[in-house]
């Protein structure tokens, strides 16, 4: 972040939404599955919508360290949130990374002022976890270029302003990313959201009409999207999402406490004097903060250009939504019955953190990707 900025003031106005807005929200969006537009409107107030776009298009210029601070916090409050202001991040990082002057005034300007919202749209059914790998390609016609396809799995669906489409380079020059805005006519979505978690986070499907996209709307050269991929989606992705699923950790863990501190049985002693229960409680403290280290430390090492970054953002997605699903799943046993109804917010969270293991790359293949670097393998 800029020397302008004081990050421990952003991560304290970030702690107050959470506190004053996004937490009181979250059960609600949870239970209605409605998109969390009031938690991101309120994002926008101290600038946070512009975290990863530059300043000299009005944004806070943030680091990779910066979005993990913020997104734990958020993701502390709202899991839906937290994921659509990380494809959000995601999004506006891509552009930033290749934007024309041009493209910087149309998009990404507004996007630091919260009036428009950025997403990805890179999965496909075809491709699975491989998302890097698309089989839409762009046809040339007429000195343009037409879409057509479906993408799956785009977050903030149907919602969001501005889409990054990653596809087959018209020239057969491999991946380019295009930015396909939300009026654009043969644009359309399809589907609800019914993820068992993050249920506000319309995460649906795109479909693609011969969409008519030029030159204006490329980021970068052509065939300069996978250098996008795997220099600027993957870190920002992978260190946002172990620092989201740091988040329902440390929430679990708040409100496990509070249960076991609130519950008293009747001869006046609490859930929290029991043995096994302060047990289970150390041991959601232990993995809490460990998936909180992961994610710190491997954005520090990215925003330093450390050559173990790659291995430290792997072992932190792998690592932080491991502990997550394994806080979680504790603090229901702590819960016990009450924990299995909505009475408490501790079901909410253990649904919020089956998602992470599962989202493109999913941990079976980050696992892969790991070993493979850790014996000095190529990953492809």
């Amino acid at each position: 972040m800029t020397a302008g900025t004081d990050t421990q003031a952003l991560i304290e106005k970030t702690q107050d939404l959470v506190e004053r807005t996004l937490k009181p929200n979250a059960r609600a969006i949870d239970r209605e599955r409605r998109f969390p537009a009031e938690n991101l409107r309120a994002l926008a107030g101290p600038g946070l919508m512009g975290l990863m776009v530059p300043v000299a298009h009005g944004g806070l210029g943030g680091s990779l360290g910066d979005l993990v601070r913020v997104e734990e916090e958020i993701g502390r409050g709202c899991a839906s949130t937290a994921m659509c202001f990380l494809m959000h991040c995601c999004g506006v990082a891509t552009i930033a990374a290749k934007a024309s002057p041009e493209q910087g005034e149309r998009w990404l300007r507004p996007a630091a002022r919260g009036e428009l919202l950025a997403t990805l749209a890179f999965s496909e059914r075809g491709t699975g976890a491989h998302f890097y790998q698309p089989e839409l390609a762009l046809q040339a016609r007429n000195g343009a270029f037409l879409l057509s396809g479906r993408k799956s799995f785009v977050t903030s669906g149907s919602h969001a302003d501005l889409y990054p489409v990653l596809v087959q380079s018209p020239a057969g020059q491999g991946l380019d990313i295009f930015v396909v805005e939300k009026a654009a006519a043969g644009l359309s979505f399809e589907g609800a959201w019914e993820g068992v978690g993050m249920a506000g986070n319309s995460s649906i499907a795109a479909n693609f009409e011969d969409v008519r996209l030029t030159e204006a709307d490329r980021l970068g050269a052509p065939g300069s999207g996978q250098e996008l991929v795997f220099g600027v989606v993957a870190p920002a992705f992978l260190a946002g999402l172990a620092a989201v699923n740091a988040g329902i950790a440390l929430a679990a863990l708040d409100d496990a406490v509070e249960h076991a501190k609130a519950r008293r049985y009747s001869a006046g002693t609490s859930l929290a004097e029991v043995p096994a229960v302060q047990r289970h409680l150390a041991d959601m403290a232990v993995k809490a903060e460990s998936a909180r280290q992961l994610a710190r430390s491997a954005a520090a090492a990215a925003d330093r250009g450390d050559a173990a970054a790659l291995a430290m953002l792997i072992e932190a997605k792998i690592g932080a939504t491991r502990a997550a699903q394994g806080v979680t799943e504790t603090a229901m046993e702590v819960g016990g019955g009450l924990a299995y109804s909505r009475a408490v917010d501790i079901e909410r969270h253990w649904r919020d953190a089956r998602a992470g293991s599962v989202m493109a790359p999913t941990n079976d293949v980050l696992a892969e990707w790991l070993g493979k670097v850790l014996a000095g393998l190529p990953l492809f």
